[in-house]
């Protein structure tokens, strides 16, 4: 495969985007002739020879398109807001780990939700960006704008209650396993809803709130994980169990 991938929602236009030409030309230096991969974040990629290379503008001939299917199960993943930097980490882990939603979370514990939306939008949008261009991911997730807990829990689609799961500290939570064998058991899921509180979890009413909206309180383990290790573990098991062949 070419080592260098690029973004175009439109695979058939034949050039880059300003930005991504910005890339090729002054960071990269590729040149005319050179291959590539060029991928549109809904699961297509083509291989392609560039064949004008200037400041101006990147032109490629497309040799070869593939397809690259939706992972069985699609992952939605409700996060209370943290700090600039664990979210950043997040954003870019989660996307590598094939989650299709992002919903950022502004709880009654969460640090403030972050000022300039529409900024802190756009940089989540790239470091997602960047992690499917490293990572040969060809699936970019929807991350949403930071909302209030009450927005994720009413959003569309939702997954079926033995795929609805909330990491809990609270005594009644169940262990993590029991609850991935109990959707096991029901057959595997095509669609799991996640939420991660933040430092000091979701206050007892948003638990009840959740709760109400069909989510299980599940147990991390015996160690109280920092709201970003939780999430990453939470996510890395539950893409094992169910996006992985066995």
């Amino acid at each position: 495969m070419p080592g260098h991938r690029f973004f175009n929602p439109d695979l058939t236009s034949g050039k880059l985007s300003p930005e991504e030409a910005h890339h090729a030309v002054d960071v990269l230096r590729l040149r005319s002739g050179d291959s590539a991969a060029i991928f549109d974040g809904k699961g297509s990629e083509a291989r392609v020879r560039l064949t004008q290379v200037s400041a101006e503008e990147v032109s490629y001939q497309t040799l070869s398109t593939s397809r690259t299917p939706p992972l069985p199960c699609r992952i939605r993943f409700g996060q209370a807001l943290i700090k600039p930097a664990g979210m950043d980490l997040l954003i870019q882990k989660l996307t590598e780990l094939g989650v299709t939603e992002i919903w950022p979370i502004a709880s009654e514990r969460s640090v403030p939700k972050p000022s300039g939306e529409k900024r802190i939008s756009t940089r989540w949008d790239s470091i997602a960006l960047s992690a499917c261009k490293q990572s040969g991911q060809n699936w970019l997730p929807k991350i949403h704008e930071a909302a209030p807990l009450d927005h994720f829990l009413a959003s569309p689609d939702p997954a079926p209650p033995v795929g609805r799961i909330i990491g809990s500290l609270q005594p009644e939570a169940k262990p993590l396993p029991t609850l991935l064998a109990s959707a096991r058991q029901s057959g595997k899921p095509l669609a799991l809803d996640l939420l991660i509180g933040p430092e000091g979890d979701f206050t007892p009413s948003e638990l009840g709130r959740a709760r109400s909206a069909g989510f299980q309180p599940a147990s991390l383990g015996p160690l109280v994980l920092r709201s970003e290790t939780a999430s990453l573990f939470l996510a890395s098991v539950l893409h094992y169990e169910f996006n992985l062949p066995h």
